[in-house]
């Protein structure tokens, strides 16, 4: 079990490392359009990978060291360490970053209290976003190089989620389980582990040649209104025509078309463009979105927990008012026709209106409703069959 746990704590640290190395090849692409900079955006990319070692000294800081005091010098060593590692000082911002967030987090929350590890601590698909959002800058800037560590880091990413959850499931399981007597804990890991590694090197062999061998020149032009073609003037000879006016020209070209030529208005490329625009912003507020709500689904208030519940917790929550309320009027599938009786039945027997803290036994109850049969389709329905 802790090999395991070893092995999920070195990917998230290989997750924070892709992100810092492809953000470094992304700077280190675009600053020389601006300013000239010693180093290239492929030894951004390799060093930035670096930035997994001080990642994990970091957690180990954050959860040893018992002073704040010593973890603040900590921090200050561990962005000297970025900054040299990195070769840049943007390194050393990044971490600078990771630290405030991990003391605020220590300061704000009690150990006993973090069930849902942090961004840093386990890779997640909505970046994913990131390494796209950096791919379409680099085909609209003509940035080859860029563009191929884009695709790399990509597939790299993506294999490391898949690995990661893979690897995730199994430890959940078995920590779930370990108390259970004579389970095979061993076993299910070997082939547990063994498959979920057997799949991701299968998704290896067919995403990597591509993103190793792909040349990055794929280039996107956007059209540009204001470059237009002058007028063609022709200047006749003397004694022919007036200057500015093209001589009489009687060309038969009907039998070099064969229909009626079409080309694309420039209206409709405009369009393509914001729709591909208004897709990549969606993804992006959604990568937002999942970052932010991964980072922190429960804090503490003082010494009261505030945890945001998950779908499959609301369901279980789900109140009263829920129950009552009326199915919509074309739906006439199994589960609408019982919620319609169970309405009915409650409501018409009920004296004074249900309390919303009441479960579907203190309702009938309370409305002195006794149908059992009613009782158990509503149950089989609402919360599944037993």
């Amino acid at each position: 079990m802790k090999n395991l746990s070893a092995l999920l704590r070195l990917m998230a640290r290989l997750h924070c490392g892709l992100i810092a190395a492809i953000l470094s090849a992304a700077a280190f692409s675009m600053l020389p359009l601006v300013v000239p900079v010693s180093l290239s955006p492929q030894g951004a990319f390799w060093r930035g990978l670096l930035f997994a070692l001080p990642t994990a000294l970091c957690w180990y800081a954050v959860k040893r060291l018992p002073a704040l005091w010593q973890f603040l010098l900590a921090g200050l060593g561990l962005c000297g360490l970025s900054w040299l590692l990195m070769g840049h000082p943007g390194g050393a911002a990044m971490m600078l970053l990771m630290c405030i967030l991990r003391a605020r987090t220590r300061l704000e929350e009690e150990e006993e209290n973090r069930p849902i590890p942090s961004v840093f601590d386990r890779p997640v698909l909505p970046v994913l976003t990131l390494f796209a959002g950096v791919w379409l800058a680099s085909a609209l800037l003509g940035l080859p190089p860029l563009q191929r560590l884009s695709l790399l880091g990509g597939a790299l990413y993506l294999l490391l989620c898949l690995a990661h959850h893979g690897l995730e499931r199994l430890e959940a399981y078995l920590l779930l389980n370990q108390g259970m007597a004579g389970l095979p804990a061993r076993r299910i890991r070997r082939i547990a582990g063994s498959a979920a590694l057997a799949a991701v090197a299968v998704a290896g062999a067919l995403l990597l040649p591509p993103a190793l061998t792909d040349p990055g020149s794929l280039r996107i032009d956007l059209p540009d209104p204001t470059l237009e073609t002058p007028p063609v003037r022709y200047e006749a000879p003397e004694g022919g025509q007036a200057a500015g006016e093209l001589p009489a020209m009687d060309m038969d070209l009907s039998g070099l078309v064969d229909g009626p030529t079409w080309q694309i208005p420039e209206w409709v490329s405009y369009l393509f463009f914001g729709i591909v625009g208004i897709i990549l912003l969606g993804a992006l507020y959604a990568g937002v979105r999942g970052l932010m709500k991964n980072f922190r689904l429960s804090f503490a208030d003082g010494r009261d927990v505030i945890q945001s519940l998950e779908r499959e917790d609301r369901d279980q929550a789900e109140s009263v008012e829920d129950a009552l309320r009326a199915p919509r009027l074309f739906d006439r599938s199994p589960e609408a026709r019982v919620r319609r009786r169970y309405r009915r039945a409650i409501l018409r027997a009920a004296k004074e209106p249900p309390k919303p803290w009441h479960t579907p036994e203190e309702l009938e109850a309370a409305a002195g409703l006794a149908e059992p049969e009613l009782h158990r389709e509503y149950e089989a329905l609402r919360y599944g069959k037993p």
